[in-house]
């Protein structure tokens, strides 16, 4: 599902427009079916790209019933003769935390492998990998397409070397709080620019320490989406430090453990021998890392960062919209989806991720005490996350199961 998909935009609407409605019935309370013209939000990836004002999150508007289910071409094979009332759908609010490897080695070329590291690898090497990687992010953070995402940021192998600490403690705070941008731009760019190659790569222990402060955070700000981003120019090691022994394995297991609290990493390596952090982006739910070993590095971190952006904003976590009245009955929702070809897709609940199969479709709630998100397995993602798809919800009708449509 992490695989990297067309650049996307921050203007979240379920990924795509307004699904399979257009319907010209009048809403009932004298307004234009805001469902009836759904062209609102289609343009390259499915996302208006050009537009940055979206508060994302906030509720989708009202809806009006569709009276029918064959609408925009795309029949709806489950709510045949129920009548419900449609919304669009929006994705979560995201929050990225960048967990910044600031060791020693970054101050050595990006053609450079080692350890032994060469005497060129330093503060004063013109070629450190460190400053392209700071000008790609300067850019990123920059870029309006990454306007309304909230981005903090901590660091790892700040400590000198032989005296790097592995407690996950000492990487649970933020030197940038999460902010949302472009307001916190500026903020994250000097700290970046401020930071020099210093110290030893204690991975697992800056991945755990980054865990614990978006859940820390993310109890704070309910309704986020929150990932991290591990910035990294290797293999996990501190042989110089007594008693800190980091290692992929470690890193691994620290990573599938905060995907199982619902936070996925993604990884951006640059330098050589690169390829074991594919088992940590794995781990933690993002399939492969983005690998810079070469050419223009600076723009290939930008390409991969912008990927990154793209795949981590993929709404395939959604909330439900407020009904026009009343409280959500969670026996009655539904979800419309029309495939790029304006094929409808026959949606169904599931009980879990684990009840999720190979077959798209599937969705399920996730754990949220009085109030859940939709979240869309990971075939069914796969397709809204199509250009040229489509989804809604629809409110009011009896919530189908696979056993409704066999």
């Amino acid at each position: 599902m992490a695989l990297l998909r067309t650049f996307i935009g921050i203007s979240i609407a379920a990924g795509i427009a307004i699904a399979c409605s257009s319907s010209t019935e009048d809403p009932g309370d004298g307004e234009e079916n805001p469902l009836g013209n759904s062209d609102a939000f289609q343009t390259n990836g499915g996302i208006d790209q050009g537009s940055t004002s979206s508060a994302l999150g906030s509720s989708s508007g009202s809806g009006g019933p569709t009276g029918g289910s064959n609408v925009d071409g795309c029949a709806d094979p489950n709510l045949a003769g129920c009548v419900g009332s449609n919304y669009e759908g929006e994705g979560l609010p995201l929050a990225i935390y960048i967990m910044f490897d600031q060791s020693a080695s970054m101050g050595c070329a990006i053609e450079a492998s080692g350890p032994p590291w060469p005497r060129d690898c330093g503060v004063e090497n013109p070629n450190a990998r460190i400053t392209p990687v700071r000008e790609a992010v300067e850019s990123f953070l920059n870029d309006r397409a990454s306007a309304g995402i909230s981005v903090g940021v901590g660091y790892f192998g700040y400590m000198p070397i032989g005296e790097t600490s592995c407690n996950a403690a000492d990487y649970s705070q933020a030197a940038v709080q999460i902010g949302r941008l472009p307001d916190n731009a500026d903020t994250l760019i000097a700290s970046i620019n401020a930071v020099q190659p210093t110290g030893e790569t204690p991975t697992d222990s800056a991945i755990q320490g980054a865990c614990t402060y978006l859940q820390s955070w993310r109890d704070d700000n309910p309704g986020y989406k929150t990932v991290i981003l591990l910035v990294t120019d290797g293999v996990p090691e501190a042989p110089s430090s007594q008693g800190c022994n980091p290692s992929i394995e470690a890193a691994e297991d620290v990573t599938g453990s905060c995907r199982d609290e619902g936070i996925d990493t993604y990884v951006l390596g640059v330098g050589q021998a690169l390829d074991n952090l594919n088992r940590i982006a794995d781990a933690g739910g993002t399939d492969q890392a983005h690998l810079v070993e070469g050419g223009d590095v600076s723009q290939a971190v930008l390409e991969a960062l912008n990927a990154i952006r793209a795949d981590a904003t993929i709404p395939c976590t959604l909330p439900i919209p407020n009904p026009d009245s009343g409280q959500i009955d969670y026996n009655s929702v539904n979800i419309g989806i029309c495939d790029s070809a304006e094929n409808s897709l026959t949606t169904f609940y599931v009980d879990n991720a684990d009840a999720c199969t190979n077959e798209p479709g599937g969705w399920y709630y996730t754990d949220g005490g009085s109030t859940r998100d939709i979240q869309l397995c990971d075939a069914t993602c796969d397709i809204v996350s199509s250009a040229g798809a489509k989804l809604h919800f629809t409110l009011g009708c009896q919530t189908i199961t696979p056993e409704d449509i066999e």
